[in-house]
């Protein structure tokens, strides 16, 4: 994650939380339709909005605040590698059970990404112009040439396919951008340009996750998601082969970048219910303003996630993340009114949330391979030299700290 995003994030929470209190009168929170019948969590609702669900608590959350320590217990046994960076340039891979550190040469802060497999890593190498991919023990597995400071890496879409920025402007400050993506295996690319597509808007600051070059397309390259120019600043699920629109989105530009499955088939979206007269999803739920998580297929059907809004005002989702088998997501829990809130999970199937009341997560959230832990990094966004990586372990139910000086990059798995 670009280190100006780092600062952008704390903007777009503000941002949030403004534009939600801006919500008119809501309905009662315990006042449901007995009408319509509910459409069980976990299902795509038939139509293209979701029908409402009929529960004494909407929102299903639950506290479970866990200890937080200053080093692992002896009785948790860790496993495989985390990627750690910051800001002094001394990025490295942590070996979790060896506790031994393999450093990343002129690996950029902000520029590190893990492929799925979680079996190798890549970054760019400005003082050399190089893309550089290695194993989990360091070792080089590839070193592609021509990689200036045009080029910043952004993430892998699959174990073969990275999503790379390219800057258009011959001389910095570079705000025009194209989406490259860069097949690793082959060599073969395919460039995405905002202006390409139907009334795309080319405006530096159309969307909070620019850092995408403002396209963001899931791993098969059938699909993608990109903001568009009109009133209630909508974005486009858009359909590349048929080159048809499946679905627009308002308001959800200043919020976090749309997450595709795996397999590229749904994509997790944060945005409002409604606002200002624009609807994304309609029921009879009472609404008390703020954003929710929603997941959105390849045929434009939704399936609504989350119901805090029908509890608790302006609530913000931060930094979702699939779990390994995609049955649960990881998120930062933000309410100004919830000082408890904070690192949670969402069970898909059920739509229950644990909130753990781990405050502070400011970068982005990454699952074990086994799914039993999550690494996590605590700071403000400002201070990346304060910042400091955890690890919650789901099964001792507590979080302890893995290392000082350092924003988790992801896991790898050890050989």
């Amino acid at each position: 994650m670009n280190t100006p995003y780092k600062l952008l994030h704390f903007l777009i929470l503000l941002a949030s939380i403004l534009m939600a209190s801006c919500s008119p009168a809501n309905t009662p929170k315990n006042e449901t339709s007995p009408t319509i019948l509910p459409t069980p969590i976990g299902t795509i609702a038939p139509t293209r909005f979701p029908s409402p669900t009929k529960s004494v608590d909407l929102a299903k959350l639950t506290t479970n605040c866990v200890k937080i320590l200053d080093m692992s217990p002896k009785d948790v046994k860790l496993r495989n590698s985390l990627v750690l960076s910051n800001t002094s340039g001394n990025s490295y891979i942590l070996n979790l059970e060896t506790n031994g550190k393999t450093y990343l040469d002129n690996a950029p802060s902000d520029g590190v990404s893990v492929a799925p497999d979680m079996n190798k890593l890549a970054y760019i190498n400005y003082d050399s112009g190089t893309l550089v991919i290695k194993d989990v023990e360091g070792k080089d597995l590839r070193l592609l040439d021509g990689y200036d400071g045009h080029f910043s890496l952004i993430e892998w879409l699959d174990n073969e396919n990275i999503a790379i920025n390219k800057a258009n402007d011959e001389e910095p400050p570079f705000t025009d951008y194209s989406l490259l993506i860069l097949n690793t295996l082959t060599d073969a690319n395919k460039q995405f340009y905002i202006g390409d597509f139907p009334d795309g808007n080319r405006a530096p600051k159309s969307v909070s996750w620019s850092y995408f070059g403002k396209i963001v397309p899931n791993s098969q390259l059938t699909e993608v998601i990109y903001p568009a120019e009109g009133d209630g600043y909508p974005v486009v699920l858009w359909d590349i082969k048929s080159k048809s629109e499946i679905r627009r989105v308002y308001f959800s530009d200043s919020l976090p970048a749309p997450v595709w499955s795996s397999d590229g088939a749904k994509i997790l979206i944060t945005a409002p219910v409604k606002f200002n007269g624009y609807v994304n999803f309609i029921d009879t739920l009472p609404y008390q303003g703020g954003d929710e998580l929603f997941v959105i297929n390849d045929k434009g059907e939704v399936k609504r996630l989350t119901y805090l809004t029908t509890t608790y005002k302006e609530s913000v989702y931060m930094a979702s993340s699939w779990s390994p088998t995609e049955e649960y997501i990881a998120f930062d829990l933000q309410n100004r009114n919830e000082p408890d809130f904070g690192l949670s999970i969402l069970n898909v199937n059920t739509g229950k949330i644990t909130n753990f009341c781990i405050h502070d997560n400011w970068a982005p959230i990454f699952w074990s391979p086994d799914g039993n832990q999550i690494a996590f990094t605590l700071g403000n966004g400002f201070e990346p030299l304060a910042s400091k990586a955890y690890i919650l372990d789901l099964e001792k139910n507590l979080a302890f700290k893995i290392a000082d000086h350092a924003i988790v990059a992801g896991w790898m798995t050890n050989k």
